[in-house]
């Protein structure tokens, strides 16, 4: 049910990119593969567009004002469920503008009972092994995220894994559910 839930959330944002884009048709695409840009007139404005997704109640892109933090969204999109994993995510967190944040269960996706905890990773603290551990990671990856922490400092949001070199979409999506941010 909640791999249904992902899905139609991230089926709306795609929409609700595609009906900004047909109301603004001066909207064009980052190129960075990261949300749409209007030439920064949303910044200038003092509003940032976001996205959430995961175990929030109403997973949804929101207009938040500038520097708003992870607090602000969650508490925009209801809050988080009851299965939501509180070690991923920061409510001090800033938000960028354009992106999508996600918000794991605790507990396993296909586990009907959804009492099967996820053994996930903790990318602030772990070592080059433990990093090798989580899918989509090989050796490689793993020292270019550990490498990352020692000059960047640690991840505030999940999302931020994507901007170490070799992290895409595709390797972030494989790799969010066994991840967090801090110990309970």
């Amino acid at each position: 049910m909640l791999g249904k839930v992902v899905i139609i959330g991230v089926l709306l944002t795609i929409v609700g990119l595609v009906v900004m884009k047909a109301i603004d048709p001066n909207l064009e695409s980052s190129g960075d593969g990261g949300g749409i840009s209007n030439g920064g007139s949303l910044t200038d404005s003092g509003t940032i567009t976001v996205g959430i997704t995961g175990d929030v109640v109403s997973p949804n892109n929101y207009t938040l004002d500038e520097g708003a933090t992870m607090a602000d969204l969650i508490e925009l999109a209801g809050g988080v469920t009851d299965t939501a994993d509180d070690r991923c995510y920061f409510f001090e967190a800033p938000l960028k503008d354009n992106e999508s944040y996600f918000i794991p269960s605790k507990f396993e996706l296909d586990d009907v009972c959804g009492n099967n905890v996820i053994e996930k990773v903790n990318i602030n603290e772990a070592s080059v092994d433990e990093l090798d551990s989580i899918s989509g990671v090989g050796e490689t990856i793993a020292n270019k995220i550990y490498q990352y922490r020692e000059e960047n400092g640690q991840f505030y949001t999940l999302e931020d894994l994507k901007n170490v070199d070799g992290i895409g979409n595709a390797t972030f999506s494989k790799m969010k559910n066994e991840i967090m941010l801090k110990n309970a």
